[in-house]
């Protein structure tokens, strides 16, 4: 608004016969209200970071621990007296938890994902298959699929630790973050 505007607004102001304390007041009152509203916008989105890096830290804990079902099954793949069957339900259902939080906060990581789950369910299948019908075919497959789980995991971690540097801030910046 420049003070051409500013003084006919001023002057409409006076000849509806309100006083200059009045005038003066809404003014304050309108700039005031702007502030507000810009003081709350910008807390909602230190709280959305916040929340954000919250997030992003249960997806990774999650992922390591979905990482241990499969390196449970890395582990027995390759051993003779493996007597426990497989949880096959349990990784599907850790799986789509992942791939929820995923989806809702983090789409970045979605196309990842799905190849690290597909490489995880491919190989955990393999073991049951091995563990089911032991022969040296099942054995190729399942060394095979090892194999391509380790790659696509590699390439997973990767690609989270390129997209960590947008959830996962310095500890001083967190404290700030999360104190403010």
């Amino acid at each position: 608004m420049n003070s051409i505007e500013l003084a006919n607004a001023v002057t409409w102001l006076k000849q509806i016969e309100l006083s200059e304390g009045l005038i003066a007041a809404c003014i304050i009152g309108i700039f005031g209200l702007c502030g507000i509203l810009i003081t709350q916008r910008s807390e909602r989105k230190k709280e959305y970071e916040a929340f954000l890096i919250i997030k992003f830290e249960e997806v990774v804990f999650r992922l390591v621990d979905f990482a241990a079902i499969i390196q449970e099954v890395q582990s027995k793949s390759f051993s003779s007296n493996c007597y426990e069957a497989l949880d096959v339900d349990e990784f599907y259902r850790e799986g789509g938890k992942i791939e929820i939080l995923i989806a809702l906060y983090f789409p970045e990581l979605e196309k990842k994902y799905e190849l690290f789950l597909n490489a995880g369910g491919g190989l955990i299948n393999a073991q049951y298959e091995h563990e089911t019908n032991p022969n040296d075919s099942t054995l190729d497959v399942l060394k095979q699929l090892d194999e391509e789980y380790d790659r696509v995991y590699k390439s997973f971690y990767k690609h989270i630790r390129s997209c960590s540097s947008a959830y996962a801030k310095p500890l001083k910046h967190r404290k700030r973050v999360l104190i403010n």
